[in-house]
């Protein structure tokens, strides 16, 4: 198989369409050969005919095995590889008298080999080039009467077992090109779905912090934007909560950074667990988080509490963890540069004012 169709897997390819095409060549050529002992075939109209398939199979074996037609767009050469069918099934039609219909069987291989790589213009081409070589064979048949054997009438059975045979030979072709397409189609399916998992988890990625799994610094900041115009064109209150783990460092240099890892997913984990589903809580960077709560003060001092008894109770990374937090509502026409410059202040009155502890913003 390596010395007949190459070990490379690209030319093999091109190599097995060659023997596929051959084979109905063949099979055709068979049928062909039996008309002349049944006399409704010329037996040099038939020799001419098999000189010029031969010389097409050498040449585009020779062509595709020594890689000569690498140099191409298309090294397959379809098109020429196509036209050559066209032109040896109108030939055989010109030639096979009443068996004649027959003969055009082949035709729809070559338009199914098409479907692979020809573009709507070489389609076109080949259409034109079957409709218009078929209607030069019909005009050729009646003037030149004598290139078409005299007997004019074939039994009904022979004709019918000539069909058959036919058949027999041009469907195991179009069987292998469907199987083909229908491994294209399975392979382009499995691509497709492979893509749609990898764009989710380009997506998923682009908006979740890798660690703790909660929303990242970028994802947090784009619903904040999206609150404060929300806030200032419809007066609708929110909060943002700037939280900080309290002496995180203290965890790492003790317990190591895997532990203080740890501490940051269960963390993350507790605190989300509390929240409502349109309350949102991010990753701002190394131990502080951001929490907006649609609400009031109220509303967030509440959520807040539930926040730290929940991580109280936790025994996270076999250490006690707690929080200090700013807390600010949005101000009408209040950007949220300034937003969020209040809730740090207000985070930075907690931690010095002894940690563990909420603190709001102009309080």
């Amino acid at each position: 198989m390596d010395v007949v169709l190459s070990r490379s897997p690209q030319r093999r390819a091109r190599l097995v369409q060659w023997t596929i095409a051959s084979g109905v060549y063949v099979g055709a050529a068979t049928l062909l050969i039996t008309g002349v002992g049944q006399g409704w075939m010329n037996t040099s109209a038939l020799m001419l005919w098999l000189a010029f398939v031969f010389a097409v199979l050498a040449a585009g074996y020779a062509a595709l095995r020594s890689g000569w037609t690498e140099r191409f767009r298309d090294p397959s050469v379809t098109v020429w590889q196509l036209s050559m069918g066209v032109l040896a099934v109108n030939w055989g039609y010109l030639i096979c008298g009443p068996m004649r219909t027959s003969a055009l069987f082949p035709i729809m291989v070559i338009f199914a080999f098409g479907a692979f790589t020809l573009r709507w213009r070489q389609i076109a081409y080949l259409t034109v080039l079957a409709v218009s070589s078929l209607i030069a064979a019909v005009v050729l048949r009646y003037i030149f009467p004598s290139w078409v054997p005299a007997r004019g009438q074939v039994p009904p059975l022979r004709l019918d077992i000539n069909n058959v045979l036919m058949l027999v030979v041009v469907l195991p072709a179009l069987a292998a090109i469907a199987a083909r397409l229908s491994g294209m189609r399975r392979k382009l399916r499995n691509q497709r779905e492979a893509l749609s998992r990898a764009l989710a988890e380009v997506e998923r990625l682009a908006v979740s912090d890798e660690l703790t799994g909660i929303a990242n610094r970028r994802a947090t900041r784009v619903v904040l934007e999206r609150e404060v115009a929300m806030s200032s064109r419809e007066g609708m209150p929110f909060c943002v909560a700037i939280l900080d783990i309290d002496h995180f460092k203290r965890v790492n240099d003790t317990l190591g950074h895997a532990a203080g890892d740890d501490v940051l997913k269960a963390f993350a984990r507790h605190a989300s667990a509390q929240l409502r589903s349109f309350d949102t809580l991010g990753r701002w960077g190394g131990e502080e988080f951001v929490l907006l709560i649609h609400g009031n003060k109220e509303c967030i001092c509440r959520v807040m509490e539930r926040i730290r008894h929940a991580v109280a109770d936790a025994c996270l990374a076999t250490c006690q963890v707690t929080f200090s937090a700013g807390v600010a509502q949005h101000r009408r026409d209040e950007t949220a540069e300034q937003l969020l410059a209040r809730a740090d202040a207000a985070l930075y009155e907690a931690k010095h004012s002894g940690r563990n502890r909420d603190v709001m913003a102009d309080a």
